[in-house]
């Protein structure tokens, strides 16, 4: 069920309201591709979510999808294998995103990983695990360290499982948006200060063009540091929203900005600065996966 505006309105922290593009975005977010990478670790190969490292510049975290266990892999924009680290006491069903935030159980920058992929949806909760940021691991050989989840917060959708594959953390907030392959996205949200089980909010339909067969459905979700711009990634293209000061709105149409470089299978994406993406992504049928960097444009918000 979609919430009325009002609804809307009230439910945002920042009165988060996703609408078309008006006069105010008449400049069209652009990207250019800075570099590329291949993924050289051999355990990495399905990298589904990305944040960067607020302990080492210049880092970043990320992890397998299911199939693996609860381990968080670091590399770099050369694609470095610099080592693993698990997380002591999580489960691992099917992790599909990592954002960075405030803690919420202690001072400082915490990791949220998603454990929120539901390829058949009907998963009846899904789990984000909260974990202090650590030092990261810094070679290939580095793989014993151990991290603990200081909070576990177990999440349930109002109306019926979703499948997800993306998860960003706003102000003290998760957003959450699903995957649905027979409609656009749906934004949800919850409180992040909160431990236990707790029912998602639906927020508002994105305004994004999606399509399986398209390769449009969304798979990643982030933050840019000044914290005025969300965002979302599908397969192959990119969709910008206005968080800030003043009147949210969409900064692209609903078509979004096509990636400008070819991944096997698309995942994960990041900001490691202002006006600069990472996008990461699985290895699939090629014969590495890769990471590379956006430079980007006309995101500021007016």
């Amino acid at each position: 069920m979609t919430p009325s505006s009002t609804a809307v309105g009230c439910a945002l922290l920042l009165t988060l309201a996703l609408l078309e593009p008006g006069p105010a975005a008449a400049q069209r977010p652009a990207v250019t591709l800075l570099d590329t990478a291949a993924i050289q670790a051999p355990r990495l190969d399905e990298s589904s979510g990305i944040t960067a490292s607020h302990r080492r510049p210049g880092i970043f975290w990320t992890h397998n999808d299911s199939g693996d266990g609860p381990f968080l892999y670091t590399t770099d924009s050369l694609g470095s294998d610099l080592g693993r680290l698990r997380v002591e006491g999580a489960g691992a069903i099917d992790w599909e995103d990592i954002s960075s935030g405030a803690c919420t159980r202690s001072q400082g920058v915490c990791l949220f990983i998603a454990d929120i992929g539901d390829n058949n949806a009907r998963r009846p909760y899904v789990i984000i695990y909260v974990v202090p940021e650590p030092e990261p691991p810094s070679s290939a050989a580095d793989t014993a360290r151990v991290a603990a989840a200081e909070d576990t917060i177990v999440l349930r959708y109002p109306d019926h499982p979703h499948d997800a594959e993306a998860l960003a953390v706003v102000g003290g907030w998760l957003y959450i948006v699903t995957k649905d392959r027979t409609g656009p996205p749906v934004l949800y949200r919850s409180p992040a200060r909160v431990s236990g089980a707790r029912v998602l909010a639906p927020v508002t339909v994105l305004p994004m063009s999606t399509g399986l067969l398209r390769g449009r459905l969304a798979t990643g979700a982030a933050l840019s540091p000044d914290g005025r711009v969300l965002v979302v990634r599908t397969y192959v293209s990119l969709h910008f929203f206005g968080v800030g000061d003043g009147t949210p709105i969409a900064l692209t149409d609903p078509e979004g900005v096509v990636i400008p470089v070819i991944e096997a299978q698309g995942e994960g994406v990041c900001f490691d600065a202002q006006g600069r993406l990472v996008l990461i992504g699985e290895r699939g049928r090629a014969r590495h996966a890769i990471v590379a960097r956006l430079l980007v444009s006309g995101i500021s918000q007016p």
